[in-house]
This record gives structure tokens, C-alpha cells and sequence, in this order.
């Protein structure tokens, strides 16, 4: 998967329940005895948390995590790859103690925003000052692959533990590295 096959979603409210919906939930309600859905229309059908409210008023689209994941998955095999041939072609010139020379591969990694040692495009941090500003009790991740790091910036709730799996975490920007575009004017 490429980079720019990551698709981008909108976090919103359904404001409105149209004619269909409502139709649907009466016949949910009579037929199948299931009202849920009944007793939500004239209601917002999707409640959003504190931080997806903040991402919407500030009209900032999150990643798709199911592209995110594969997008990763894919880079870390191919530079496993690239990483393995360079390290076959060493161990093979390699004396006699080549034997305890260990391969490791890529790994992704995450960094608070403020230790992250790379340089960051002007657009990825004005969209991170725009969050933060919104929101100050969120947190801010970069998570890349070491070798070749494709970097995210990652909002996230704060947690007792800095990056919690199950805590709420959304993938708001991506770049490409070592050269990146998108300067602000």
C-alpha cells in the first residue's frame, strides 16, 4: 500500500434522520421488536467524545486505521527486506565471528512529540499547535519505522500508560521522510 492510499474520514454528528432511517426504524421496531434505533432518531445517531469534538471543530480529518495498519505492515516488510539482503551481504564477507552478529529488523516506534529528534514539516506541526491549542489535555505521538520512518502524528487521550493500545487514539497526519513537501505560506 502507498502513502497516498491512505484514505482520510470525518468524524460528525448525523444531524438529520432522513425519511429512510426513519421508515427503517419503524419496521425494526414492529417486525423484529428492536426499538434502539426508534428511540434515537430526532437524537445524533453517533455521540462524539470530547476529542473527536475538538477534531471536528477544527474540521481535521483522521486517518483510516484499518489503511494505517496495512500502509505500516507493508513498509515494515519491505524494509525488512531491503534490511536482511544488506545484512546477508556483510555476514557473508564477514570473519569468523560473524556467527554472533545479530539481524534485527524495523520497528515502529513511538515518541511524545517533544522527543521526537527529526525534523517535523511546518504543516504537521501547525495542525498539532491547532489540536493542542483546542485541546491541552490531549497528547501528541510521532510514530515511525526506525530505518525509514514514514512518521504519523497520533492525538491521543492521556493514559497512565504514554501508549496504551485501547485508550482513544486517532492517526491525524502523515509524511513522507527523508524529504518531505508542504510548506506553509
Amino acid at each position: 500500500m502507498l502513502m497516498t492510499e491512505i484514505r482520510k474520514q470525518s468524524l460528525g454528528v448525523v444531524d438529520t434522520v432522513n425519511d429512510g432511517i426513519l421508515a427503517l426504524a419503524a419496521k425494526a421496531s414492529d417486525i423484529l421488536g428492536y426499538s434502539v434505533l426508534q428511540e434515537k432518531t430526532g437524537k445524533p445517531i453517533i455521540e462524539l467524545t470530547e476529542l473527536q469534538l475538538a477534531l471536528k471543530e477544527l474540521d481535521i480529518d483522521i486517518l483510516v486505521p484499518v489503511d494505517v495498519l496495512a500502509y505500516q505492515k507493508d513498509r515494515q516488510i519491505e524494509q525488512t527486506k531491503a534490511n536482511l539482503e544488506a545484512w546477508l551481504k556483510e555476514f557473508a564477507i564477514a570473519d569468523k565471528l560473524a556467527r554472533y552478529v545479530r539481524f534485527d529488523g524495523p520497528a515502529w516506534t513511538v515518541d511524545k512529540i517533544a522527543e521526537y529528534k527529526e525534523p517535523i514539516p511546518e504543516f504537521v506541526l501547525a495542525k498539532a499547535v491547532q489540536i493542542k491549542e483546542r485541546f491541552p489535555e490531549c497528547e501528541l505521538f510521532v510514530e515511525s519505522l526506525s530505518d525509514h520512518p514514514d512518521p504519523f502524528l497520533v492525538v491521543a487521550i492521556p493514559h497512565e500508560k504514554p501508549y496504551y493500545p485501547d485508550k482513544e487514539r486517532y492517526y491525524v497526519e502523515v509524511w513522507a521522510e527523508p524529504k518531505f513537501e508542504g510548506r506553509i505560506s
